[in-house]
């Protein structure tokens, strides 16, 4: 178990944010730290708080329009005869009130204001406590950014950000062979939000272009100029190709398939579906069914044999059929 230790939050929230800026810079994204107080010393489950903010931020600039901004600040506050650290962060460009993804797993209530056109507000309070003045040691304390040094923590997280904007998919690879970075990164978001958002049937044009902060003819022309196909056309793209990929892992049926990419009518996901691919989605349920017999040779024989029983026999010389007799 890791306890809550006495420190000063403000230089290690200054390297949190460093530490995530090559990332912020890749998406065309300014991330700022305006810290409310030069120092801030508090009681912390830092176990619990680093993790869970570092995620916070990274999804707020993964679903924040290019060109804006992430702004975070902390202050402490007496609530209810408490002490709670408050950690605030604010996004401009767009509105990700209806964005659960980027709340979504974190220990703890984030509160999410709307801020109408100017973006969103994401407050989270953190309970510390008052400890008592530890014995003094052989060592004396150090504090200052002079004497700080850097955890093994941000190191790490450094080097994840790096090789997450480094892994693109198939078709953001292939845009960008031909455009320049910032279509790239705004071909990412676009696949963000709609991989957000893929199962809820009433996601459509409109919902995709306020999430990115752009009119409906924008958003036609930029994503036409990429993927040469309609917004509504890429998000049924992206819908049917996450429904292939569902199928092919052999753990869903085609309606449920259909239901968990945003597909209420089965038919219309059937028709569309074969209009992409050339063949049906039940093909690849019957295939990946066959791929799993293959790979357990005793199932295999027992439906061999399941078969084999009910298929019927041939008339024997006493004119009975014999199910054991077959063609």
């Amino acid at each position: 178990m890791i306890y809550p230790i006495r420190m000063d939050m403000i230089p290690m929230l200054r390297h949190l944010v460093e530490a995530i800026q090559p990332f912020a810079a890749a998406n065309f994204v300014g991330l700022v730290f305006e810290p409310e107080e030069a120092s801030l010393e508090v009681n912390c489950p830092l176990d619990r708080v680093l993790p869970d903010l570092a995620r916070l931020i990274c999804r707020a600039i993964a679903f924040t329009p290019s060109n804006h901004e992430v702004r975070l600040s902390v202050s402490l506050q007496e609530l209810e005869g408490a002490k709670k650290l408050s950690i605030r962060m604010e996004n401009t460009g767009a509105d990700l009130s209806y964005v659960r993804e980027v709340v979504t797993g974190l220990d703890g209530g984030v509160e999410v204001l709307y801020l109408g056109n100017s973006g969103t507000r994401f407050e989270w309070s953190i309970l510390v406590e008052e400890v008592k003045t530890a014995p003094a040691s052989g060592r004396q304390g150090v504090s200052g950014k002079e004497s700080y040094t850097v955890p093994v923590f941000y190191q790490k997280l450094r080097k994840h950000m790096q090789a997450y904007t480094a892994n693109m998919k198939s078709l953001e690879e292939a845009v960008a062979r031909d455009q320049e970075e910032r279509e790239q990164v705004f071909l990412k978001k676009v696949n963000a939000i709609i991989l957000a958002k893929l199962g809820r049937e009433d996601f459509d044009v409109a919902a995709l272009a306020r999430g990115l902060a752009l009119s409906r003819s924008q958003l036609y022309r930029r994503i036409k100029s990429l993927v040469h196909l309609s917004p509504s056309q890429y998000i049924r793209y992206i819908r049917l190709q996450n429904a292939k990929e569902l199928l092919e892992s052999g753990n869903m049926t085609v309606g449920e398939a259909a239901f968990k990419t945003g597909f209420i009518d089965k038919s219309y996901f059937t028709r569309a579906f074969h209009r992409q691919f050339g063949f049906n989605p039940s093909y690849l349920r019957k295939a990946s069914t066959l791929k799993k017999l293959s790979h357990d040779p005793g199932k295999e024989k027992q439906a061999v044999h399941h078969r084999v029983l009910q298929r019927p026999g041939r008339k024997g010389k006493t004119g009975t059929y014999d199910p054991e007799v077959c063609d």
